[in-house]
């Protein structure tokens, strides 16, 4: 009679090719994560942050004035602005978070043309009056924002048209 032999095959203690695929990719995203919130932060990149933010801002303003036909100015000065709405006649703050008033890093600087005249005064007493006008018809009075940086050349020009169009081009000098 023949013996028959049985072999178990034994762990051996190594990894399989899935277990090393999923570190891999947890090691991968967790790169990713690093990267993403250190970032970079130089002048360049915080100047176009804050451009596209005031550019986005405004777009939900004159949104938020369609919706709730109403009218938003946007309140603009060297190193700030913010967002008023016109309630009995006067031009009062907006008093939703993601309307406040916003200073800029001390970097850089807004200048703004309107075809409305500008009046400008330190007299802190006095009421605050938007530079740009948001309408509840989706129109908005034609702008063009210079955004700045002392730090380097190239600019950001936020304009905007009477139909309500926003366009943001870097512009660089040379």
């Amino acid at each position: 009679m023949a013996k028959t032999t049985t072999r178990s095959i034994q762990n051996t203690g190594g990894f399989t090719l899935i277990e090393l695929m999923v570190v891999i990719v947890i090691i991968g995203i967790v790169i990713n994560f690093a990267v993403v919130s250190f970032g970079s932060n130089s002048p360049a990149d915080r100047l176009n942050k804050e451009s596209t933010r005031l550019m986005s801002l405004i777009q939900i303003a004159g949104e938020e004035a369609l919706l709730r036909s109403s009218f938003i100015g946007v309140d603009i000065l060297r190193d700030s602005y913010g967002f008023l709405r016109l309630e009995e006649g006067e031009w009062q703050p907006v008093d939703d978070d993601l309307f406040r008033d916003r200073s800029l890093p001390d970097d850089m600087l807004l200048t703004i043309i309107t075809s409305q005249p500008q009046e400008n005064s330190d007299d802190e007493d006095e009421k605050r009056t938007p530079e740009i006008i948001l309408l509840n018809s989706g129109e908005m009075t034609p702008f063009d924002i210079k955004i700045t940086s002392i730090n380097i050349d190239d600019y950001y020009r936020l304009s905007g048209n009477e139909v309500g169009d926003l366009t943001l081009n870097r512009v660089s000098p040379y």
